[in-house]
């Protein structure tokens, strides 16, 4: 090998272990960089100074009806680590597994801080149980929800849509209930319940001059029926005065039965 073989070999390999050197020393600084992260206190998400107070770098927004306590709770095993080790994505995911959060986001704000803010479902409906309690709620995508105590709801009532039934068809009967509180909005105070049992064939109670009626109101042009039945009603109720069931699917005609209600 000639001198300027040589030389560019030599130059070659200087380099390399340059190149060694230099990644050796990287890895090594990144190490001391994560050590630090995770054991500087610093960076600890800090307990509460006083047992029952909830930590102070923890802060919670977005929440009406969800527990605070219950989400702080779920952060329990960070407390006193490093933000650095707090596993974001799955926080997220425990909160969501709540029954009143819809969406959540956790973030981290250093040194030392976690943010985290909460999207609650909205409740549509109470749900008809045995016993007659309205302690259970359900919004428009069939999830339940235990009323909290302390809270007061202005809602219609819905039969069919209990635990007993199963999550998608509780969904598919919830989107037919809210189309039909849409449509009906302007009369919801009149309504005494709603009969999902049959997303296909929706059907109300209420009271109706001094007698409880049954509407039959099918899966669809839920405002122009029951304003149609409203329109007609004088008539049907002097013509028919002991029926208790209308059958308003056929806009042009409606149909009357003294049947016993469901």
């Amino acid at each position: 090998m000639n001198s300027a073989g040589l030389s560019k070999t030599i130059s070659r390999m200087a380099m390399a272990c340059g190149a060694i050197l230099l990644i050796g020393g990287g890895v090594l600084l990144e190490g001391r960089v994560e050590r630090y992260f995770l054991r500087d206190p610093r960076f600890a998400l800090e307990r509460a100074p006083e047992y029952g107070d909830p930590p102070p770098n923890l802060s919670i927004a977005g929440i009406q009806y969800s527990s605070r306590n219950a989400i702080i709770q779920l952060f329990e095993q960070d407390l006193g680590r490093s933000i650095f080790l707090l596993p974001v994505a799955q926080r997220r995911l425990d909160l969501m597994g709540m029954p009143w959060i819809k969406d959540a986001a956790v973030a981290r704000l250093w040194p030392n801080r976690i943010t985290v803010v909460i999207a609650e479902r909205q409740p549509a409906a109470f749900v008809k149980r045995a016993g007659g309690a309205l302690t259970t709620l359900i919004d428009n995508e069939g999830v339940l929800m235990e009323a909290p105590s302390s809270a007061s709801f202005s809602l219609p009532v819905v039969d069919g849509v209990g635990p007993e039934v199963e999550q998608a068809a509780r969904q598919v009967r919830m989107h037919r209930v809210d189309r039909l509180l849409r449509d009906l909005a302007p009369h919801l105070a009149k309504i005494g319940e709603i009969d999902a049992s049959d997303s296909e064939n929706l059907r109300i109670l209420q009271p109706f001059r001094g007698r409880a009626v049954t509407l039959v109101l099918g899966n669809r042009n839920f405002k122009l029926r029951y304003e149609n039945f409203l329109t007609m009603a004088d008539q049907l109720l002097e013509k028919l005065p002991n029926a208790a069931s209308f059958d308003l699917r056929l806009e042009e005609q409606v149909t009357a039965a003294e049947e016993q209600r469901r």
